[in-house]
């Protein structure tokens, strides 16, 4: 059983590996962000002085080693759009991210509870059964 825990849990992380480096790979093609935070017409020095501190001169893997070793540590570095700490802004945001799960949550508990139960003790063959499996099965279906 603790090999079986283990094997999930080594499989997990490098899930979240693999998917954190496509995200970061494909972050690097969607443009420049010194372009995006300066302007397209920011000086040449300014954007150079911008990208060295932002340790965007280096190759893309060095950069994700560096992301990877700072995210360990809970620093995700800073927000090309806000320009605060990427901490800050998860921080600020929290509340209202709790709220909207939370209430997701209940809502869908007490809609699926009940339908659930519903459609248990009504099990009776016939279309109006099959019509209510049939859309308690795809309701929780399409991405939100």
């Amino acid at each position: 059983m603790l090999a079986f825990v283990l094997h999930r849990i080594a499989n997990a992380l490098l899930v979240m590996l693999v998917v954190a480096f496509v995200a970061f790979a494909l972050f690097n093609f969607v443009g420049d962000p010194v372009t995006n935070m300066l302007g397209e017409n920011a000086p040449p020095d300014r954007k150079e002085a911008l990208r060295l501190a932002l340790g965007l001169d280096t190759p893309m893997p060095v950069q994700f080693f560096r992301f990877l070793q700072n995210a360990v540590r809970g620093d995700f570095g800073m927000s090309y759009r806000n320009l605060q700490p990427v901490s800050s802004v998860l921080v600020s945001r929290l509340p209202a991210t709790l709220e909207l799960s939370i209430s997701a949550v209940l809502l869908a508990l007490g809609i699926g509870i009940p339908a659930g139960v519903y459609t248990g003790c009504a099990a009776r063959p016939g279309p109006a059964s099959w019509s209510r499996r049939c859309r308690s099965s795809a309701s929780p279906s399409p991405p939100s």
